[in-house]
């Protein structure tokens, strides 16, 4: 396993960078937008992400991917993680698609590629660990998700076998 992680320069050079496409679009749309704060605690394969929550917005990258394939998320990454906060402030509540019309349109404007998904390989990457219980159906064993597992627990849900159609039932 590789040990990438950005220094505090380089975490510098992408808060610098994301700031940058923020007033880019600012000037392009003639909107004041507000700097996003950005976060480095993304884990797994997800190299960036958006996030409208209650209690505000937030920019968040995967510190590793980032280290790994700096030069190639400075250029695809923080645009495409940007692009998703302007649309949101744009279209609030109108039903646009993460990766629809007006995304790719905000990408453009940024002359940046409209590519959804980057091709890194990520084997070295630390990855999520995830805990799954073991159920059955009469024809296979399942691993279900923790998520999951609590909704059958609290009666909310019910999963059936994709091949035979039993309910799963735990072991």
């Amino acid at each position: 396993m590789g040990s990438f992680v950005l220094d505090d320069v380089q975490q510098d050079l992408v808060i610098q960078e994301t700031k940058k496409y923020i007033a880019l679009a600012s000037q392009l749309y003639q909107q004041e937008f507000a700097y996003v704060p950005v976060k480095f605690d993304l884990t797994g394969r997800t190299i960036g992400m958006y996030k409208h929550i209650k209690k505000g917005r937030v920019i968040r990258y995967n510190s590793h991917v980032f280290a790994k394939y700096f030069e190639e998320n400075i250029r695809d990454t923080v645009p495409h993680e940007v692009a998703h906060y302007i649309v949101d402030m744009q279209y609030v509540k109108k039903g646009t698609r993460p990766h629809g019309a007006e995304w790719k349109s905000v990408m453009a404007d940024f002359g940046a590629d409209n590519n959804r998904t980057a091709n890194f390989d990520l084997s070295d990457i630390p990855q999520r660990q995830y805990s799954t219980i073991p159920y059955g159906c009469s024809c296979q064993q399942h691993q279900l998700g923790v998520r999951r597992h609590n909704k059958i627990i609290k009666r909310q849900a019910q999963y059936f076998c994709r091949e035979c159609g039993d309910v799963l039932k735990a072991i």
